[in-house]
């Protein structure tokens, strides 16, 4: 338990020294490279969630320009049709960005809580996809991945090397930067309205060229 008057850094740094007194550096020495160990594997599993995540945030991005291929269902109310969400990928993205900070700076519990909760705001966002993004998704896209086994062997309060942030952690920001926001769907009379007044423009622009 870390004293109240210190900051994390200290306080790891405390109990790494404590640690050495007990069991010696040597042992202390191993004990942290199979610490480092396990930090890299979390790590470089939070890095691919983020390039995972930031593939399809930009594939339901990109749908968003196909309204017209799907707006009658959004109307509907069809199961499974509503407006695209680039956004809703936001928090996962967020705790992962958090997770990977952590793990960088020695905290390798608190990095695994962290990424317990991105897994589960990724699971949520997996669950709220529109059928027209979802179809459009590669099959090792199309649903969230567990923790890593590693992750089970880490205590809340264990601490590992640091190490230097993998460039990879960048997407989080990539992510968070894109804010694109569709209005929603009107009802479906005013869209068969509207439909009826494109086709005579369109009949009339034909007219107009012959």
């Amino acid at each position: 338990m870390r004293g109240s008057g210190l900051r994390a850094g200290d306080a790891d740094s405390q109990l790494l020294q404590n640690i050495a007194k007990n069991i010696g550096n040597d042992v202390l020495s191993k004990h942290l490279q199979g610490k480092g160990a396990q930090r890299d594997q979390i790590l470089a599993f939070v890095c691919s969630r983020l390039k995972n995540i930031s593939d399809i945030q930009a594939k339901e991005r990109s749908e968003m320009k196909n309204e017209r291929k799907w707006f009658r269902e959004v109307a509907k109310g069809v199961q499974g049709f509503h407006i695209p969400d680039p956004t809703r990928w936001h928090e996962s993205a967020r705790y992962f960005q958090k997770a990977g900070q952590a793990l960088c700076e020695g905290h390798l519990g608190r990095g695994v809580q962290l990424l317990d909760k991105a897994l589960e705001h990724e699971r949520a966002a997996f669950d709220s996809i529109p059928k027209m993004v979802e179809v459009k998704l590669d099959e090792h896209e199309k649903t969230p991945n567990n923790a890593p086994i590693s992750c089970q062997k880490v205590d809340p309060n264990d601490v590992c090397p640091s190490v230097t942030k993998p460039k990879e952690l960048q997407l989080a920001d990539r992510i968070l930067n894109i804010r694109d926001h569709m209005e929603a769907t009107p009802p479906l009379r005013i869209l068969d309205w509207w439909e009826s007044g494109l086709e005579e423009e369109e009949e009339e622009e034909e007219e107009e060229e012959t």
